[in-house]
């Protein structure tokens, strides 16, 4: 997976939906969009993608991140309609407003990561692989300190050449498990520790673990309909990365419980180690707080 730098300036190109857009990736956990790739013709459906606001009025610096769901395809220039223009369709996983949300901010970025070049010309550069695995780690850093969730694999992005038959409800549970509103509500109810291993982020990592946990869809597809309206505390569940993507190793997912008994046969005392920091699974799990559907 390549990752690649795209540019936004407002005294280029008035982002008009932009509040809209932001709203909506408030409301569902992403958003759609279309972006100009420059001359780039590289990228590929899964590629990494983050989204820079140059310019000259603050604040500037990374305010989207996301993955591509298309190839780069021509169609008429934003700015003249006479002209064409490259663009990919991607998938923003994270959308900050730049007039209310808190950038990661561009004079740290060139202090950190020198050899990018965080004011191009153009979108579509590519960012060395040992830089845009620091940005990750710096992203994370910045949006879980204004309270919204990591970014997921990209094979957990489901593109949109990519529908079948209850795919569209599998971007529906993927939107519930990060809508910031939902996962909020159900952390503040189950805590921060796995519900399946018991794992907890802060205790073994310290601050720098503190607030990371993956939230856990328990709902069928099946079950979800149109009308369908997430109940945070019932539906949604704390885990750890690790259980999180063995539940979903099955389809339709194994249930947390089941998890657990999986996690018991294989080994009996299943310990897992961060560090020289041990962490047993116990009889006093979490688990048992899990509703059963």
């Amino acid at each position: 997976m390549a990752t690649y730098l795209f540019t936004w300036n407002p005294t280029k190109w008035d982002w008009a939906t932009l509040e809209e857009d932001s709203a909506s990736y408030r409301r569902r956990g992403f958003v759609d969009g279309r972006w100009s790739c420059g001359v780039t013709k590289r990228i590929v459906p899964g590629d990494r993608v983050f989204l820079i606001k140059l310019g000259p009025h603050k604040p500037t610096g990374i305010m989207a991140s996301g993955f591509a769901v298309s190839s780069p395809f021509q169609a008429p220039h934003y700015s003249d309609a006479s002209k064409t223009a490259n663009y990919i369709d991607l998938r923003y996983d994270i959308l900050l407003n730049p007039s209310d949300e808190k950038l990661l901010d561009r004079d740290i970025l060139e202090e950190v990561l020198p050899d990018v070049r965080w004011s191009p010309q153009g979108s579509g550069i590519t960012i060395p692989p040992d830089a845009a695995a620091r940005l990750e780690e710096m992203w994370s850093e910045q949006i879980t300190s204004i309270g919204l969730s990591p970014s997921k694999s990209p094979d957990e992005i489901v593109a949109p050449e990519r529908y079948w038959e209850g795919a569209v409800r599998r971007i529906a549970v993927d939107a519930y498990e990060r809508d910031p509103r939902a996962r909020k509500a159900c952390l503040k109810h189950h805590g921060l520790t796995c519900c399946v291993c018991g794992f907890d982020f802060a205790e073994a990592y310290g601050d720098l673990g503190k607030g990371f946990i993956h939230v856990h869809h328990l709902k069928q597809l099946s079950d979800i309909g149109s009308e369908y309206e997430v109940d945070p505390i019932r539906d949604l569940v704390p885990v750890c990365p690790n259980c999180h993507a063995m539940l979903h190793k099955r389809n339709p997912p194994l249930s947390p419980e089941d998890l657990r008994i999986t996690i018991k046969k294989a080994n009996k005392t299943v310990v897992a180690t961060a560090g020289n920091v041990p962490l047993s699974l116990r009889s006093d799990s979490p688990i048992s707080a899990v509703p059963h559907l």
